[in-house]
C-alpha cells in the first residue's frame, strides 16, 4: 500500500536523493521518494552523465578499494598514479574561480573517498575509466586528469545500480510525482504537497529532503536570474529541473546563499533544438572528445583496452 507518510520524504531521484535516502534509512528511517519523471526518463541529470566521479586516491591500493574485482593482470599493466586532496582542492579552486563555499568544498575533498566506498557497498559498481582517461606509455596505462573512475553502465547504469539498493532497502520510490510545496505551520516542516497521478495530496514526515536539482530547464527563471536571451538556451539534460525545490523552499523563507551568476547550460545540435529528449548514453563530448584522443593516440603510441573494460562508444 502507498504510504500517506513516512519519516524521511526525499525529493529528487538522481543520484543525491539516492544518496541521502540510503543514508536516512541506514538509520532506521522510513524513506519515501517523489521523482517527478516517469521511470524511463528517472533519475535527473545523473542519468545524462557518462558516470564519471573525481575521488581523493593515493594509489593502487585505494583504486583496489573501490573497484574490489580488479585483477592482476591490470594492476600488472596499469599506472594509475594518484589525485591527492591537495590536487583536488587546486582543481576546485581553478574551475570555480575560488567562489565555491569552502566549509562544502572542504567536506567534498576530505570525504570523497569514503563516500564512494559507501556508495559500493551499497550495491555501486564502478571500474577505470581506460577508454577515455588512459594512455598507453612504454607499455603501461598510464590515467591522467584526476578522472579515474566510473560507474557501470555511465549515468543509466548509475541509476539502475542506486534504484536496485534503494528498492532492496525497502524505499518507496514514486515516479511521475511532482512536489508542489512544504507543508510548514511557521516553526517547522512536516511534509510536502504533491501531484501523482493527476490527483493533489499531503504526505506527512518528520523531515522533508530537497534534492531535486536546480532550474536550468525552466526558461522563465533562466531569463529571470541570468538575463535576456538565456530562455533561447537549449539545455542538455533532464527536461524536469525547473527549480521546484529552490522555489518551495524560497516560499517558506529560505534565502539564496548568492546572486546567481552562471548556469550549466551546454548548447546542443538539432535533436535539442527540436526539443527532443536526447539519449542519456549518446554524449556528444565524448564523441568529439574521442576525436582528440585518436589523434593524440597517434603521436602517443595508444595501445588497446583491457578486453573486459571496454566500452561501446
Amino acid at each position: 500500500m502507498a504510504k500517506s507518510e513516512a519519516d524521511v520524504i526525499v525529493v529528487g531521484g538522481g543520484n543525491a536523493a539516492f544518496c541521502a535516502a540510503l543514508a536516512a534509512q541506514e538509520q532506521g528511517a522510513s524513506v519515501l521518494m517523489l521523482e517527478a519523471a516517469p521511470e524511463e526518463e528517472s533519475g535527473g541529470n545523473s542519468r545524462f552523465t557518462a558516470g564519471s566521479v573525481r575521488v581523493v586516491y593515493n594509489g593502487v591500493d585505494d583504486i583496489r578499494a573501490l573497484v574490489p574485482d580488479l585483477t592482476e593482470q591490470e594492476i600488472a599493466i596499469t599506472d594509475f598514479g594518484t589525485y591527492t586532496k591537495e590536487q583536488f582542492f587546486d582543481d576546485m579552486a581553478r574551475v570555480t574561480q575560488n567562489r565555491a563555499d569552502p566549509d562544502l568544498v572542504e567536506l567534498l575533498v576530505t570525504r570523497s573517498f569514503d563516500t564512494f566506498c559507501w556508495m559500493r557497498d551499497k550495491g555501486v559498481r564502478f571500474i577505470p575509466i581506460y577508454g577515455r582517461q588512459a594512455f598507453k606509455i612504454g607499455g603501461k596505462f598510464k590515467f591522467w586528469g584526476g578522472l579515474t573512475v566510473e560507474a557501470v553502465g555511465g549515468g543509466p547504469g548509475l541509476i539502475k545500480m542506486l534504484t536496485d539498493a534503494a528498492t532492496k532497502r525497502g524505499i518507496e520510490i514514486r515516479y511521475s510525482a511532482r512536489a508542489l510545496s512544504l507543508i510548514y505551520d511557521g516553526v517547522r516542516v512536516m511534509g510536502v504537497r504533491v501531484r501523482h497521478g493527476g490527483v493533489e495530496s499531503e504526505l506527512r514526515s518528520k523531515s522533508v529532503v530537497l534534492a531535486c536539482g536546480g532550474f536550468e530547464s525552466n526558461s522563465e527563471w533562466r531569463t529571470r536570474y541570468l538575463g535576456p536571451g538565456w530562455d533561447l538556451a537549449k539545455v542538455r539534460g533532464t527536461r524536469f529541473n525547473t527549480g521546484d525545490g529552490i522555489r518551495m523552499a524560497m516560499a517558506i523563507g529560505a534565502g539564496a546563499a548568492r546572486p546567481v551568476r552562471m548556469a550549466d547550460l551546454r548548447p546542443e545540435g538539432e535533436a535539442s533544438a527540436a526539443g527532443r529528449v536526447q539519449d542519456p548514453t549518446d554524449h556528444q563530448g565524448r564523441r568529439q572528445y574521442d576525436r582528440g584522443l585518436r589523434a593524440q593516440a597517434r603521436r602517443s603510441e595508444r595501445g588497446a583496452v583491457p578486453q573486459d573494460r571496454r566500452r561501446v562508444q
